[in-house]
């Protein structure tokens, strides 16, 4: 049985805080890009198209015969056309520094996962402490490796089958 099945309230609605602070933390301002077809919370940068532009400009998104870097092109010639080039520019170039700082911190975050996993372990199978002192070593753990804490009750949130947004994969007979 997964340990963290049997964790209580207090303590797995502590580390939910947890996951969501640190995300929080970790996220730069994003320009948000809405779903093809949503239209009520786009970027900014499309709040004065109309209806029709709007489908046009998602339409790219929904084009599954065009490569990235045509998506990319077409984006920005739209977006020239339109006055705001320079913003997708900005998309673009925020896109591929995120890409970038996954792909320096991600090995490093996968590298402590298991160590992280251990002290967690062990900091909630110790029943001879207090909540506020198993808060406290979480939260010292937390501080010595940030994003591995949330990752793992993440994955312990797709294990347990908890995460509404992610259907298990499991066969019915």
């Amino acid at each position: 049985m997964n340990c963290f099945v049997a964790m209580s309230f207090n303590t797995s609605l502590f580390i939910l805080i947890v996951a969501f602070s640190s995300l929080a933390l970790c996220q730069k301002d994003e320009k948000k890009s809405g779903p093809p077809g949503h239209f009520l919370f786009g970027p900014s940068y499309l709040a004065n198209l109309t209806k029709e532009e709007k489908q046009e400009y998602y339409g790219i998104f929904q084009n599954q015969k065009l490569t990235i870097k045509q998506q990319e092109e077409q984006r920005l010639a739209f977006a020239k056309k339109h006055g705001f080039e320079q913003a997708i520019k900005d998309d673009i170039k925020l896109k591929e520094e995120n890409h970038e700082v996954v792909r320096k911190e991600r090995p490093e975050l996968i590298k402590n996962l298991l160590t992280v996993h251990n002290e967690l372990m062990k900091i909630f199978d110790n029943k001879d402490q207090t909540l506020t002192q198993q808060e406290a070593a979480v939260s010292a753990l937390r501080d010595k490796y940030p994003n591995a804490p949330a990752t793992l009750y993440y994955i312990s949130r797709l294990i347990t089958g908890q995460d509404r947004r992610v259907k298990p994969h499991h066969k019915h007979h």
